[in-house]
């Protein structure tokens, strides 16, 4: 099971707020780092697919296994339809090490979001603000 956590969007550390900080409160920066797949924005959220791409995030690493069930109940992993699906993927830190990590992928339409072509949130984010 791996021990990271691969974040892209609203658990990023310098994007978390209110309940998502609290979250990743108790889990270690290990530092940037990237995966394959395409980002999407999807209003309130972004969200990754298994699409071609790369997505720029941070790596996390859980001090146990225990610390994912909350986070499943925010990213709504649970009941019938969820919005989010923990899966296992390889990310690659700055360093160029390949690390397995937890990601949350979306498992909506992706007919409702839109392509954010840079695979990058933060940066996404900042340059909506400054326009």
């Amino acid at each position: 099971m791996p021990q990271h956590l691969f974040v892209y969007g609203t658990l990023r550390p310098q994007l978390a707020h209110g309940e998502a900080s609290a979250l990743i409160a108790e889990l270690e920066i290990v530092g940037p780092a990237t995966v394959q797949g395409k980002l999407y924005d999807f209003g309130a959220y972004p969200g990754v697919t298994h699409e071609k791409g790369i997505v720029f995030g941070d790596l996390l690493r859980l001090a146990s296994t225990e610390q994912l069930s909350p986070l499943d109940t925010y990213e709504e992993c649970n009941g019938h339809s969820p919005l989010f699906t923990r899966s296992i993927t390889a990310a690659q830190s700055c360093v160029g090490t390949s690390i397995a990590a937890w990601i949350y992928l979306f498992s909506g339409q992706i007919e409702s979001g839109v392509s954010i072509a840079s695979g990058d949130y933060q940066r996404y984010i900042r340059s909506r603000l400054i326009h």
